[in-house]
């Protein structure tokens, strides 16, 4: 019963994040970044409910991708954002809340109050890549391999 539970909870997930994100005026390339981000979560989340409930030999493989694309999809959401800041010249959409006390409401208060949003934007690109390089190369090894 929990195992249909959690592939319920997978697909209504993916569903409202998807809306979230098309129901925000983002532009073209923010956008397509943020829904890739959003689905390789869900992949991520889909692999990790196969991996615990499959009884084949491949359970670890799922896991092991599963993990992939959740660093995956942290890593392009951190692009995202550090892109829509550079693409917005504002971190205003990172301060959410005054009493907040994130790491980036932080850095971005900083950075607003430092005229500094450019250079929060780079440095959350250039996470974000160091976060995503690892699983698209094994991705993309993983491909390489199979033709």
């Amino acid at each position: 019963m929990t195992r249909y539970f959690f592939a319920i909870f997978i697909a209504l997930a993916m569903l409202i994040l998807n809306a979230a994100v098309l129901s925000v005026s983002l532009s073209g390339v923010t956008l397509i970044i943020s829904l890739l981000a959003i689905n390789s979560l869900s992949l991520s989340l889909i692999l990790f409910w196969l991996g615990g409930y499959s009884r084949n030999p491949n359970k670890i493989k799922y896991l092991v991708l599963g993990h992939a694309a959740l660093y995956l999809s942290a890593g392009v959401g951190m692009l995202a954002l550090g892109y829509h800041v550079i693409e917005a010249q504002s971190c205003q959409f990172l301060l959410s809340d005054s009493h907040s006390n994130n790491l980036i409401h932080k850095a971005a208060l900083w950075a607003t109050e430092n005229n500094f949003c450019p250079w929060l934007g780079a440095g959350l690109i250039a996470f974000g890549m160091f976060m995503a390089w690892p699983s698209l190369k094994l991705f993309i090894g993983i491909q390489a391999k199979g033709a």
